[in-house]
Protein backbone atom coordinates (compact mmCIF):
# COMPACT_ATOMS: atom_id res chain seq x y z
CA UNK A 1 0.00 0.00 0.00
CA UNK A 2 1.35 3.81 -1.16
CA UNK A 3 2.27 5.88 2.15
CA UNK A 4 -0.66 8.42 1.68
CA UNK A 5 -0.45 12.48 2.74
CA UNK A 6 -3.06 14.50 2.28
CA UNK A 7 -4.02 18.26 3.06
CA UNK A 8 -5.40 19.68 5.75
CA UNK A 9 -8.52 21.47 5.38
CA UNK A 10 -8.54 25.38 5.95
CA UNK A 11 -10.54 26.87 8.66
CA UNK A 12 -11.53 30.41 7.70
CA UNK A 13 -13.94 32.81 9.97
CA UNK A 14 -15.48 35.88 9.02
CA UNK A 15 -15.37 39.67 10.09
CA UNK A 16 -18.12 41.93 8.67
CA UNK A 17 -17.92 45.30 9.34
CA UNK A 18 -21.52 46.85 9.44
CA UNK A 19 -22.44 51.07 9.14
CA UNK A 20 -24.63 52.26 11.30
CA UNK A 21 -27.36 51.17 9.41
CA UNK A 22 -26.46 47.43 9.47
CA UNK A 23 -25.31 47.31 6.00
CA UNK A 24 -22.00 45.10 5.48
CA UNK A 25 -19.55 47.51 3.89
CA UNK A 26 -16.62 44.87 4.52
CA UNK A 27 -16.11 41.25 4.56
CA UNK A 28 -12.67 39.68 5.90
CA UNK A 29 -11.83 36.64 5.63
CA UNK A 30 -9.78 35.35 8.68
CA UNK A 31 -7.39 32.35 7.63
CA UNK A 32 -6.85 30.46 10.89
CA UNK A 33 -4.01 28.23 9.47
CA UNK A 34 -2.27 27.26 12.44
CA UNK A 35 1.22 27.71 11.08
CA UNK A 36 0.26 30.96 9.58
CA UNK A 37 -1.28 32.37 12.62
CA UNK A 38 1.39 31.32 14.67
CA UNK A 39 4.04 32.66 12.86
CA UNK A 40 2.22 36.10 12.71
CA UNK A 41 1.40 36.11 16.12
CA UNK A 42 4.89 35.05 17.46
CA UNK A 43 6.68 38.00 15.05
CA UNK A 44 4.49 40.53 17.02
CA UNK A 45 4.54 39.22 20.26
CA UNK A 46 7.62 41.23 21.01
CA UNK A 47 5.77 44.38 19.73
CA UNK A 48 2.41 43.45 21.94
CA UNK A 49 4.70 43.04 25.15
CA UNK A 50 6.29 45.96 24.61
CA UNK A 51 2.40 47.46 23.76
CA UNK A 52 1.23 45.85 27.84
CA UNK A 53 4.18 47.72 29.32
CA UNK A 54 3.30 51.23 27.48
CA UNK A 55 -0.27 50.62 28.46
CA UNK A 56 0.72 50.73 31.96
CA UNK A 57 2.58 54.12 31.20
CA UNK A 58 -0.64 55.72 29.09
CA UNK A 59 -3.07 54.53 32.19
CA UNK A 60 -0.54 56.91 34.39
CA UNK A 61 -0.89 59.34 31.57
CA UNK A 62 -4.70 59.32 32.10
CA UNK A 63 -4.11 59.76 35.66
CA UNK A 64 -2.73 62.85 35.30
CA UNK A 65 -5.02 63.87 32.14
CA UNK A 66 -2.83 63.84 29.23
CA UNK A 67 -5.69 61.68 27.10
CA UNK A 68 -4.02 61.96 24.08
CA UNK A 69 -0.64 59.76 25.02
CA UNK A 70 -3.16 57.47 26.38
CA UNK A 71 -5.20 56.66 23.22
CA UNK A 72 -1.95 56.85 21.03
CA UNK A 73 -0.45 53.62 22.74
CA UNK A 74 -4.02 51.92 22.90
CA UNK A 75 -4.19 52.75 18.75
CA UNK A 76 -0.65 51.61 18.21
CA UNK A 77 -1.41 48.50 20.15
CA UNK A 78 -4.78 47.77 18.18
CA UNK A 79 -3.17 48.32 15.18
CA UNK A 80 0.09 45.91 15.80
CA UNK A 81 -2.05 43.29 16.90
CA UNK A 82 -5.07 43.85 13.77
CA UNK A 83 -2.11 43.10 11.55
CA UNK A 84 -1.10 39.90 13.56
CA UNK A 85 -4.42 38.32 12.88
CA UNK A 86 -6.07 40.14 9.74
CA UNK A 87 -2.63 40.91 8.15
CA UNK A 88 -1.75 44.77 6.99
CA UNK A 89 -4.24 45.70 4.59
CA UNK A 90 -7.22 44.13 6.45
CA UNK A 91 -6.09 45.88 9.42
CA UNK A 92 -5.98 49.29 7.77
CA UNK A 93 -9.36 49.13 6.16
CA UNK A 94 -10.53 47.96 10.06
CA UNK A 95 -8.78 51.71 10.98
CA UNK A 96 -10.11 53.16 8.06
CA UNK A 97 -13.66 51.70 8.44
CA UNK A 98 -13.56 52.99 12.43
CA UNK A 99 -12.39 56.22 11.19
CA UNK A 100 -9.16 55.75 14.16
CA UNK A 101 -12.01 55.51 17.02
CA UNK A 102 -9.70 53.09 18.80
CA UNK A 103 -12.32 52.75 21.54
CA UNK A 104 -15.19 51.77 19.37
CA UNK A 105 -12.76 48.83 17.51
CA UNK A 106 -11.86 47.30 20.94
CA UNK A 107 -15.82 47.47 21.60
CA UNK A 108 -16.24 45.69 18.47
CA UNK A 109 -13.37 44.12 16.58
CA UNK A 110 -11.70 43.25 19.88
CA UNK A 111 -14.36 40.72 21.06
CA UNK A 112 -13.95 38.72 17.76
CA UNK A 113 -10.45 38.42 18.18
CA UNK A 114 -10.64 37.18 21.94
CA UNK A 115 -13.43 35.22 21.82
CA UNK A 116 -13.09 33.96 18.16
CA UNK A 117 -9.85 34.31 16.35
CA UNK A 118 -7.71 33.39 19.42
CA UNK A 119 -9.81 30.12 20.29
CA UNK A 120 -10.08 28.55 17.09
CA UNK A 121 -6.40 28.90 16.40
CA UNK A 122 -5.39 27.30 19.84
CA UNK A 123 -7.85 24.64 18.54
CA UNK A 124 -6.60 24.46 14.85
CA UNK A 125 -2.66 24.04 16.54
CA UNK A 126 -3.85 21.57 19.15
CA UNK A 127 -5.18 19.33 16.38
CA UNK A 128 -2.49 19.52 14.52
CA UNK A 129 -0.22 18.50 16.85
CA UNK A 130 -2.39 15.65 17.75
CA UNK A 131 -2.22 14.35 14.43
CA UNK A 132 2.02 14.97 14.06
CA UNK A 133 1.56 13.17 17.55
CA UNK A 134 -0.16 10.26 15.91
CA UNK A 135 1.99 9.38 13.12
CA UNK A 136 4.97 9.05 15.86
CA UNK A 137 3.23 6.69 17.85
CA UNK A 138 3.33 4.07 14.87
CA UNK A 139 4.70 1.37 15.95
CA UNK A 140 7.38 0.36 13.38
CA UNK A 141 9.67 -2.84 13.32
CA UNK A 142 13.46 -1.99 12.21
CA UNK A 143 14.95 -5.04 10.82
CA UNK A 144 18.70 -4.22 9.48
CA UNK A 145 18.17 -0.09 8.54
CA UNK A 146 14.87 -1.19 6.94
CA UNK A 147 11.66 -0.01 8.05
CA UNK A 148 8.91 -2.07 7.60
Amino acid sequence: MAYQASRHKRVQEELELLDDKGNVIHTLHVDLDADVMAKQLSEKHMALVQAQRDMTEAQQEVKEGNTDKAFETIGMTLVDLFEAVFGKEDAKTIVDFYENRYIEMCQEVLPFVIQVVIPRVRSVAQESRNSIMQGYNRKQKIKFGIFK
